[in-house]
């Protein structure tokens, strides 16, 4: 059995997104090795490319190989949370508070946050889906990607919620509930933020939440 081969199966297995920028830490291959495996499995079928630099393993059942990976899975993996590692980055905007129960709407462009955007606001396309990428005003952490979401969702609140933040603040709170952020963590993250996002803050009297 090809060596890269092996790894991608023991490291991923099938039908998860496989980035080439990271299976190279994970197997000690020359990068023009590398290269050659990847083609040759892609060649053969073993390997399905769904662009540039990703592609996944497909089930000996998928006859017809063709690419059937979840999207919405390649880019967690790319923006949000690559796998086995920690999270860099997070849904903003519109479909976040969709999420909270705030709106009834959804961006048909979903806003990612992701400390992988090289610039401060561009969008990507991953097949026939784009997305939107922004820079973070903090580097993104297990830690603190909750409290920087909802920061972000305070500083663009009426813009993006249907509900009035006197009623849309319980489930905000409800969502950092497991986050232990302390005041002072808050108030060093809220320099970042303009004074809108604060007013809010106090508004909804987060800080009577925290420690």
């Amino acid at each position: 059995m090809n060596k890269l081969y092996e790894v991608i199966i023991k490291e991923y297995g099938y039908d998860e997104p496989i980035f080439t920028k990271e299976l190279k830490k994970r197997i000690d291959m020359s990068d023009e090795a590398l290269r050659q495996n990847v083609k040759r499995l892609s060649d053969i079928g073993d390997l399905i490319k769904v662009k540039n630099g990703i592609y996944y393993l497909p089930r000996a059942s998928n006859i017809l190989k063709k690419p059937c990976v979840n999207i919405d899975k390649v880019i967690r993996r790319r923006y949000i949370k690559p796998i086995d590692k920690n999270v860099i980055g997070y849904i903003s905007g519109t479909n976040f508070a969709n999420q909270l129960g705030l709106t009834s709407k959804t961006a048909s462009v979903p806003t990612i946050v992701t400390n992988e955007a090289g610039r401060p606001e561009y969008e990507v396309m991953f097949g026939k889906k784009v997305v939107k990428l922004k820079k973070p005003r903090i580097r993104i952490n297990d830690q603190n990607y909750k409290l920087l979401q909802v920061l972000d969702l305070l500083s663009e609140y009426d813009r993006v919620s249907e509900i009035l933040l006197e009623k849309g603040s319980s489930m905000i709170k409800k969502y950092l509930q497991d986050s232990n952020i302390t005041i002072s963590e808050l108030n060093q993250h809220l320099k970042k933020y303009p004074r809108k996002t604060l007013e809010n803050v106090i508004e909804m009297e987060l800080y009577n939440e925290l420690s």
